[in-house]
């Protein structure tokens, strides 16, 4: 029953945000995959984090502004890359390609920090453990679609030895600021 309510709960608001955004903001073509793996996300995060009917009023809110700030700052830092990209087409230099360059860098600072922010959020509305089990939930389902990737629905994805690297660190990044702010030592 607690399952049924929160996943109620997460379809209204999902589907609420996705009747809320600008008319053109979408990007044409998707044949709706973006929807149906948001869907799927959802039903999939309520499952494994378990929440209550009040946890799931508190979370999913929170959630959704998670959701927009990274879909901000990617649009953000992939608009000022591909003006970067751009310029260098166009053969700028100087001045004009150091504007372009400090854009980028400033795109890409805008996103640092973000995890910390909304884990302070989620703290505060749930349980620990709640927010451990999103955590792991977020890597678990993203392990899922990059399988998916992987496993013939797009036969030539994979990730190559560098990616697998940056995805260890970043994995290590959040295990660290979750110590820092849960109060754990690393153990080594």
């Amino acid at each position: 029953m607690k399952q049924a309510i929160s996943v109620f709960f997460a379809l209204v608001i999902l589907t609420v945000g996705a009747y809320a955004q600008v008319p053109g903001q979408r990007r044409g073509g998707d044949n709706g995959w973006r929807e149906r793996v948001r869907s799927e996300k959802v039903a999939f995060l309520t499952e494994e984090i378990d929440l209550t009917e009040s946890e799931a009023q508190v979370f999913w809110p929170i959630y959704n502004q998670i959701q927009k700030e990274q879909r901000d700052n990617f649009e953000a830092v992939r608009k000022a890359y591909d003006a970067m990209a751009k310029g260098v087409q166009d053969g700028k230099s100087g001045k004009e390609m150091e504007k372009l360059v400090k854009a980028y860098i400033d795109a890409q600072e805008q996103t640092k920090g973000f995890e910390t922010k909304y884990l302070t959020k989620l703290m505060k509305a749930l349980p620990a453990d709640k927010v451990a089990r999103y955590y792991l939930a977020e890597e678990k389902f993203r392990h899922q679609q990059i399988g998916r990737l992987g496993n013939g629905n797009f036969p030539n994805f994979r990730l190559n030895e560098e990616q697998q690297r940056q995805w260890r660190e970043r994995g290590e990044q959040i295990r660290e600021q979750w110590r820092g702010l849960t109060g754990q030592k690393k153990e080594e």
